[in-house]
C-alpha cells in the first residue's frame, strides 16, 4: 500500500497540468486492465500473435507512461503512444483477435476517443484520420479476404471477448470522466476560494483607498493651514520691514532692514517650495502658458540673483544668443522659477569664481522652438556616486560637507517635475570640486518672430535709460505716486499685526482706512458705512471670509452690496485664486502682501474719480 501510495502521488503532483495527469489517468486504466484482458484472451483461444500483441501493447504503455512522468513539458509521449496503439497495435488485434464480431472494434473505438483527450487538436485530427481509414481497411480486408483474420472458436467466445472488452473500456472512460470531473470541481472550488479572497482583498484596497483619501484631504487643509499660519506672520515681519526701509534714515537700521527682507523672503521661498512640491505629488499642479517676454524673464533672474553673487564677490552674466524670439508661448512663472532655482543652487554652491547663466535654443519647425537654458558655475561640483540622488526629493548631496547651506533638498526635485510637466528635459555636467553645468531644454511656441538681441546691450540701454529718467525725476523732484484721499476702504483681518501692516502700506495714499478684526465685526461697519473697496482675510474664526462676503450681499438694509471686494489672505495653495473669483471676489492678492500688488490693485478697482496721481 505505501508504494501504491508513492506511486499514486507522484503520478498526481502538483507541478503537473490537469492535461498530464489525465494522460495518467488514461494509461494508468489501460495498464490495469491489461492482465485480465490478456487472461481473457487467453479463455476464449485468442491466438499467440493476438496475445503477444496485448503483451506488446501493455508494454508500450509503461514505457509512454514513464517517459510522460520524466520529461512532462514533452508533447511526444502522448503522440507516441496515440499513433502507435490507433496505427500499429489496434490494426494487428483486428486480425490476430477475431475481427470484427470481437471486443477488438470497442478498444479501436477507445483508442480513437483518447487520441482527442492525450493530444492537441492538429495530431489529434491527423491521427484520427488515419485510424479511420485503417479500420475501413480492416473491415474491407475481413469482408472479401476474410482467411487473413483468426477468428475465435465459437459465438459464445465472441460474445465474451466483447463483454469484457466493454466492461473494460467502459472501467476505463469511466475512471478518466470521474477524475476529469474531480479534477474541475477541485479547481472550481480554488477558484470559488480565489474569488472570495479577491472580493476580500478589494474590499480592503477600497478600504485603503478610502483612507488614503481622507489623508490626502487631511494633507490639503494641513497644507492651507500651514500656508495660512506661516505666511501671516511673514506678512506682518516683511510689511513691518518695508515701513523701516522706506522711512527710516539710519544707515545701520538699513542694512539690519535689508537682512531681515533678505532672510523673510528666503523662508518665503521655502514654504513655496513645499507648497509646490506637495501640489505636483497630489498631481494637481497645473501649467498656465501665456505670451511672454524672454528679455523680461532674463533681467528678473538677472535682478534677483546679481546682489546675492555680489554679496560672496561672484562674477555673475547672463549670454544668450540675440537670434532667440523675443516673444514665447508657455509658462512664465515656472519657467523663472525652474531657471531661479538653478541660479540659488549655483551661488549657494559656489565659493569663489562665477555663475553663468546662458539662453539658447534649437528649431523645431516655424512655430515652436526648444528654449535651452544653461547654468554653469565653478562651485564644489558633485562626484559621479552622488549624482543619481541629485533630484530626490528631500535629499541633499554630501549633507556633511554641506551642513551649513541652507535649503530644503527640493528645489532640483521640483525644478525636474516642472520640467518633464512641459515635456522638456534636464541634464547634469559635473566634475568634483570644479563645477557644474545643469542644462534644462523645453519646447515653446513661438508667439512673435522677432527676436530678443544681445542681453547685456539691452540692459546697459536699459540701465542708462532708467538712470536718465531718474535724474531728469529728482530734478523735476517728482515721483509717480497717487493718493485718494477721499476714497474708503475696509481691511479685515483676525490678526492685529496684519490690519497695521496694510495701514502702514497705505499710509501715503491717504486713503480712509477701517479696520476690522473679525467677519462679525465687518459686518457692522458695512451696514452703517459705505466703502470704495473690502480687504478681506479669508481663514477667521467663526466667520470666514467666504462667509462675511455672501453676508455682505445679503444684507437687507446694507450699504455694500454691490461693493468689490479683494480676497488679501494667505492661503497660496493651487487654484485659490479661481476659488476666490468663483466666490465672488474681484480679485486675489497672496501674503507677504507687496506694497506694489497693493497700490496696483487699488488703482484697478477704486473708483476714478477718487484717484489723484501726484508728484
Amino acid at each position: 500500500m505505501r508504494i501504491l501510495k508513492k506511486i499514486i502521488a507522484y503520478l498526481f503532483r502538483d507541478e503537473l497540468t490537469i492535461r498530464h495527469k489525465l494522460v495518467n489517468v488514461i494509461l494508468g486504466s489501460a495498464l490495469v486492465v491489461q492482465l485480465p484482458s490478456i487472461i481473457v484472451s487467453f479463455i476464449v483461444g485468442t491466438t499467440t500473435a493476438g496475445i503477444w500483441a496485448q503483451v506488446a501493447m501493455s508494454a508500450i504503455i509503461g514505457i509512454v507512461m514513464y517517459l510522460t512522468n520524466r520529461y512532462p513539458d514533452s508533447p511526444a509521449p502522448p503522440i507516441l503512444v496515440a499513433t502507435i496503439a490507433n496505427i500499429f497495435i489496434f490494426p494487428v488485434m483486428y486480425f490476430m483477435c477475431g475481427g470484427y464480431a470481437t471486443g477488438i472494434v470497442i478498444w479501436m473505438l477507445f483508442g480513437a476517443i483518447f487520441t482527442w483527450l492525450l493530444c492537441d487538436i492538429k495530431w489529434s485530427v491527423i491521427i484520427s484520420i488515419i485510424s479511420f481509414a485503417l479500420i475501413a481497411g480492416c473491415l474491407h480486408i475481413e469482408k472479401n479476404f476474410p482467411q487473413y483474420v483468426s477468428f475465435l472458436a465459437t459465438r459464445n467466445d465472441e460474445i465474451m471477448d466483447t463483454s469484457m472488452a466493454f466492461v473494460f473500456v467502459t472501467v476505463i472512460f469511466g475512471l478518466i470522466f470521474k477524475y476529469q470531473t474531480h479534477s474541475y470541481e477541485k479547481q472550481a472550488k480554488v477558484l470559488k476560494e480565489n474569488d472570495e479572497k479577491l472580493r476580500k482583498l478589494n474590499d480592503e484596497l477600497a478600504e485603503a483607498n478610502a483612507r488614503l483619501e481622507s489623508a490626502s484631504a487631511a494633507k490639503s487643509t494641513f497644507l492651507a493651514n500651514m500656508s495660512h499660519e506661516i505666511r501671516t506672520p511673514i506678512n506682518a515681519v516683511l510689511g513691518m520691514d518695508e515701513m523701516i526701509l522706506r522711512e527710516c534714515e539710519d544707515k545701520q537700521i538699513l542694512e539690519y532692514a535689508n537682512d531681515i527682507d533678505s532672510a523673510g523672503h528666503q523662508l518665503l521661498s521655502l514654504v513655496n517650495d513645499i507648497l509646490d512640491f506637495s501640489k505636483i505629488e497630489s498631481g494637481k499642479m497645473e501649467l498656465h502658458p501665456v505670451e511672454y517676454e524672454l528679455f523680461s524673464v532674463m533681467n528678473d533672474c538677472y535682478n534677483m540673483i546679481f546682489m546675492r553673487a555680489k554679496r560672496k564677490d561672484l562674477a555673475f552674466r547672463i549670454v544668450n544668443d540675440p537670434q532667440i524670439p523675443a516673444f514665447l508661448f508657455g509658462d512664465e512663472v515656472r519657467i523663472r522659477q525652474i531657471i531661479m532655482n538653478l541660479l540659488t543652487n549655483a551661488v549657494k554652491y559656489t565659493k569663489d569664481g562665477s555663475v553663468v547663466l546662458k539662453f539658447t535654443y534649437s528649431k523645431i519647425d516655424d512655430e515652436n522652438i526648444n528654449l535651452v537654458i544653461s547654468v554653469k558655475d565653478t562651485g564644489i561640483g558633485i562626484s559621479e556616486e552622488n549624482r543619481k540622488y541629485l533630484f530626490d526629493s528631500f535629499k541633499r548631496i554630501d549633507e556633511r560637507a554641506n551642513r551649513n547651506i541652507e535649503g530644503t533638498g527640493l528645489g532640483l526635485s521640483i525644478t525636474k517635475k516642472f520640467t518633464e510637466m512641459m515635456g522638456g528635459t534636464i541634464e547634469v555636467d559635473s566634475v568634483l570640486y570644479e563645477g557644474s553645468t545643469f542644462t534644462v531644454t523645453i519646447p515653446q511656441k513661438v508667439a512673435n518672430s522677432s527676436t530678443v538681441g544681445h542681453f547685456d546691450d539691452r540692459l546697459n540701454h536699459r540701465n542708462d535709460k532708467l538712470v536718465k529718467e531718474e535724474d531728469k525725476s529728482r530734478e523735476a523732484g517728482q515721483t509717480d505716486k497717487f493718493i485718494a484721499p477721499h476714497a474708503r476702504i475696509l481691511v479685515v483681518d483676525d490678526v492685529k499685526m496684519n490690519l497695521n501692516v496694510v495701514r502702514l502700506l497705505l499710509k501715503n495714499t491717504q486713503i480712509q482706512i477701517d479696520l476690522a478684526a473679525s467677519g462679525d465685526e465687518c459686518l457692522k461697519y458695512t451696514l452703517v458705512k459705505r466703502y470704495d473697496l473690502i480687504l478681506m482675510d479669508h481663514m477667521m474664526p467663526i466667520m470666514d471670509g467666504i462667509e462675511a462676503l455672501h453676508r455682505i450681499r445679503e444684507q437687507a438694509d446694507g450699504l455694500n452690496a454691490d461693493t468689490p471686494v479683494v480676497a488679501l489672505t494667505a492661503n497660496a495653495l493651487v487654484g485659490a485664486q479661481e476659488m476666490y473669483l468663483d466666490e465672488g471676489f474681484v480679485a486675489y492678492i497672496s501674503k507677504p502682501v507687496k506694497s506694489i500688488d497693493l497700490e496696483a490693485c487699488l488703482v484697478k478697482h477704486l473708483p476714478k474719480d477718487k484717484i489723484e496721481i501726484v508728484s
